[in-house]
């Protein structure tokens, strides 16, 4: 170990991917479906690197250089998230349920930090340790990232981050997937009947990719009967994307009729097919209606007009013979049914005649852009915007207050993100771009971080065991259980929505997982969304809030 450790000293560089490299693979081991994640697992292949002795002095050529590739990794990370929260930062907040959604996220931030500042002092934690426990039990990055750039003592800040971070990542979990029985809240509740309780029931298996097949209709019971009447999407869980009958392709809407021998091209999950596959007639192979079919466009919604329409009442199928496959909103992909109601800056996947979606997109707001384009001069001049404005002093009481460099990138950022134009500039980013950017930002600043706490003394850390891992419980449960009353009590909220939101109030993508294997997928999805927006901002800014209490 000795000599390796040498060897990466003498190239420092490779000393930094390395760590970035390793944490990052072990970050993705799965154990019963839980994973540390890019963020846990390098921080803590970096602690232990760096108490083998790694070291990035020989990267900069001195002890104290003014810009590391830490520095520019933070930089990119955070503005990172405000990039991504900006789009649904606002919207969230004007959709009719949505700032009940926003509530329960707002509710869980602000106990956890109460929580954790009055556990924090009571137990004389300090700024570091408590800011980290805060991270950990919140298993927040942002938090990490921006509690470092202000603390006294970041050796203690990665230390406590590191410790609590299991608690925050089984913890959560395991509220998720308990508490809702225990507090008698069913999240399958919106269910109508037995039958649909069936379905769910059997969705809560892992599930397959969306593939899409053929069939040939030949069931006597479909023959001459509407997709509105046989409710096909309802009882499969498949969509009808294309009908091939003689040398026709049809666009199918509500009131198509399916003929015997129709070939219809569907859009579903393996089991989801097979069901299909019972109802209707066997698989078959149409090389016509595969070759036939237009790829889908993306189509972002600016339209004030369609803004909290539902699909049912936008009615593109029988309007404009197109078929919404999917709708992306945020980092969440959400399944079309009627009474979704569409919102500012979704991104709905269309197919049809290229005519009827160049229509719908005029409708509802203007086609995204290809995939592979990104203006780098406008997000890298947004990120110097915000530098600029994180060195910018407000006076006011007697105190002298500047918004730091966190606090700067993500203003920049959500504002950014919420108007993506700059005059025939645009500020778009493939959605892959955006998350190698965040990704590697963080990498980056973990692993440089990590390994400088892991070269200081953290004995310190150790008298603090016990109080700081009970204290992020505290942190994690309390909120959770606060939220999930409020949501009950006093937002009137469905439990599927509550449990959404404190899912993205914890800004937490393991919860989602587990409350879609509950209740259905789409469910939780909606108020995740919104709350998840809004959250992203708070965990940002709650590490540097805790710091300035407690000092």
């Amino acid at each position: 170990m000795t000599w390796l450790i040498d060897t990466l000293n003498q190239t420092p560089l490779a000393g930094l991917m390395a760590v970035v490299a390793l944490g990052f693979t072990v970050g993705r081991l799965r154990w019963r479906g839980l994973n540390l994640g890019p963020a846990g697992g390098t921080l803590l292949i970096a602690l232990g690197m760096g108490a083998a002795g790694l070291s990035f002095r020989n990267l900069y050529g001195t002890d104290d250089p003014a810009v590391t590739l830490g520095a520019f990794g933070f930089a990119l990370f955070i503005y990172s998230v405000g990039f991504e929260a900006g789009p649904r930062f606002f919207s969230s907040l004007r959709s009719a349920l949505g700032w009940r959604f926003v509530a329960v996220g707002v509710i869980i931030n602000v106990v956890a930090l109460a929580v954790a500042y009055g556990l924090g002092e009571a137990l004389d934690l300090g700024g570091s340790v408590t800011a980290g426990l805060l991270a950990g039990a919140l298993t927040s990055a942002p938090t990490y990232a921006a509690a470092m750039e202000v603390c006294r003592d970041p050796a203690l800040l990665a230390g406590a981050f590191a410790l609590t971070y299991p608690v925050g990542l089984v913890g959560l979990v395991v509220l998720v997937e308990y508490l809702p029985g225990w507090m008698r809240q069913n999240l399958a509740e919106f269910a109508d009947d037995e039958d649909e309780r069936d379905q769910i029931e059997a969705a809560q298996r892992p599930r397959s990719p969306e593939l899409t097949r053929a069939f040939s209709v030949e069931r006597d019971d479909v023959v001459g009967q509407t997709l509105a009447a046989l409710n096909l999407t309802m009882r499969t869980g498949c969509y009808v994307t294309r009908v091939h009958r003689g040398p026709e392709i049809i666009v199918p809407t509500a009131e198509t009729v399916l003929e015997r021998e129709d070939h219809v091209l569907v859009r579903g999950r393996v089991d989801e097919l097979h069901v299909f596959e019972k109802l209707v007639g066997p698989e078959i192979y149409d090389a016509e209606l595969r070759n036939r079919m237009p790829a889908g466009r993306r189509v972002r919604v600016t339209s004030k007009a369609v803004h909290n329409k539902s699909l049912r009442e936008l009615d593109l199928t029988r309007r404009r013979q197109v078929l919404v496959l999917s709708i992306h909103r945020g980092t969440v992909v959400l399944e079309p049914w009627p009474d979704l109601p569409i919102q500012r800056d979704d991104v709905l996947e269309l197919v049809g005649p290229r005519a009827c979606v160049r229509a719908a997109a005029e409708e509802l707001g203007r086609f995204e852009r290809a995939a592979d384009q990104t203006d780098i001069s406008v997000y890298a001049g947004g990120i110097v915007l915000g530098l600029l404005m994180g060195r910018l002093h407000f006076a006011f009481g007697g105190l002298d207050w500047k918004l730091g460099t966190a606090g700067g990138l993500l203003l920049a950022g959500v504002f950014l993100g919420r108007f993506r134009h700059v005059g025939r500039a645009s500020a778009h980013v493939p959605q892959s771009a955006r998350q190698l950017v965040r990704d590697l930002g963080i990498l980056l600043f973990v692993a440089e971080t990590g390994v400088r706490a892991g070269q200081s003394d953290l004995s310190r850390l150790h008298a603090l065991i016990v109080p700081t891992t009970l204290t992020a419980f505290a942190v994690l449960v309390v909120p959770v259980v606060v939220a999930a009353m409020a949501g009950r009590w006093l937002l009137r909220l469905r439990s599927v929505d509550i449990w959404g939101g404190i899912g993205g109030g914890m800004t937490s993508s393991a919860a989602l997982n587990t409350l879609r294997r509950a209740a259905d997928g789409n469910g939780p999805a909606l108020s995740y969304a919104a709350s998840y927006a809004v959250a992203s901002v708070l965990v940002t800014v709650s590490g540097p809030i805790l710091i300035y209490l407690m000092r």
